[in-house]
């Protein structure tokens, strides 16, 4: 007779609902509470090291700091999809709502909410199939080689003028965005975890089968990259195969 494992608790007050109805002993129950765990301390460690606030108001980062944020985003997403496609195969699929049904009406007396100055992003459940859409957006180009120069004429600026430096300064906006996103769905895990038992019963591929490069990629290490495999294969034995 299996011991019950008590809920996770990623932040104070805040228990998520790791339903998963495995034995201790199984290997991938653990694997899969570590990994939810390390990535939600993970989280918040780079969002204390980018130095965000409670506002997403850090357009900006050092190229070195946007290379860490980029890398540590391209394993977290994959990694939290399965973790929910897991969860929520463990309670069971749930049946979509109809399109037409009609939306809930709002009292006369009742007035709507206002927007928030600052919406919360939303993590995306759903991954592009491959080819769809590009893994990173194409480089920019920019004119190069001689050209006249006229001082009553503002001169675009040539990046390839100048070396690439680890402490230049370059826009972040979507990648923070993607941060704030990602902890967005370790908040409200439960919220995600319905919204995925919809989308297995759906014809769409929820996530991809082939493994993301990002799993097997430095600094993962081996020992990683077994636990991140095993949970990638067992997340897409529960979705439906639509090829």
């Amino acid at each position: 007779m299996g011991i019950e494992s008590p809920p996770i608790r990623l932040r104070a007050g805040a228990p998520i609902l790791f339903c998963m109805s495995h034995s201790p002993a199984d290997l991938l129950f653990h694997a899969a509470r570590f990994s939810l765990e390390r990535l939600d301390w993970l989280a918040g460690d780079m969002r204390r090291a980018l130095g965000l606030g409670r506002l997403p108001c850090l357009p900006f980062l050092a190229r070195w700091q946007l290379r860490q944020l980029t890398r540590f985003l391209a394993q977290a997403e994959p990694l939290l999809r399965r973790l929910i496609v897991l969860m929520a195969a463990d309670l069971g699929a749930l049946p979509v709502r109809p399109r037409g049904e009609p939306a809930a009406r709002v009292a006369p007396s009742q007035k709507p909410p206002n927007r928030p100055l600052f919406p919360q992003p939303h993590f995306r459940l759903c991954e592009a199939a491959p080819g769809q859409t590009p893994r990173t957006p194409p480089p920019k180009r920019f004119r190069t080689g001689p050209r006249i120069r006229r001082l009553d004429v503002e001169t675009p600026v040539d990046l390839s003028d100048y070396p690439a430096g680890p402490h230049d300064i370059l826009p972040a906006t979507r990648q923070v965005r993607r941060l704030l996103a990602l902890e967005d769905a370790l908040e409200n895990l439960p919220r995600y975890v319905e919204a995925m038992r919809r989308l297995l019963t759906g014809p769409r591929p929820v996530i991809a089968r082939a493994l993301p490069p990002a799993f097997g990629r430095l600094p993962v290490t081996q020992a990683e990259q077994v636990t991140l495999t095993e949970l990638h294969e067992a997340a897409v034995r529960e979705t439906p195969d639509t090829s």
